[in-house]
């Protein structure tokens, strides 16, 4: 699914040659108007936020969302013990969930953080 749309386009002119390849869904894949909830809050943290938590090592996913619009999230790598984890919870990426997604009314984590 990361190579669908993909384009190679190889080009020649007087500076030389050049090989383009431009692939739309190579980081996450591409999510329809339709999706749920969830394929939508997970591709926000694929596209969004991993890519941020990933210069630290760490990654988070979506564990599920409560009836009450809490997304559950769980996390892993360099954020499993961070200092900085309620911080990265409540001023980042439940900021930006809330804003993005009228259903969501907060975030939890349920990881089992070891010091």
């Amino acid at each position: 699914p990361f190579l669908e749309e993909a384009e190679i386009d190889f080009v020649t002119d007087k500076m030389g040659t050049q090989l383009t390849l431009k692939a739309p869904n190579a980081k996450a894949r591409k999510i329809g108007d339709d999706a749920s909830l969830n394929e939508r809050v997970q591709h926000m943290l694929e596209t969004e936020v991993n890519p941020q938590l990933a210069n630290h090592g760490g990654q988070v996913s979506l564990v599920e969302i409560t009836a009450a619009g809490i997304a559950i999230l769980q996390f892993g790598g360099g954020c499993n013990g961070c200092s900085m984890i309620d911080v990265t919870l409540k001023e980042g990426i439940e900021k930006e969930m809330i804003a993005k997604f009228e259903e969501i009314t907060g975030v939890a984590d349920i990881t089992e953080h070891e010091a």
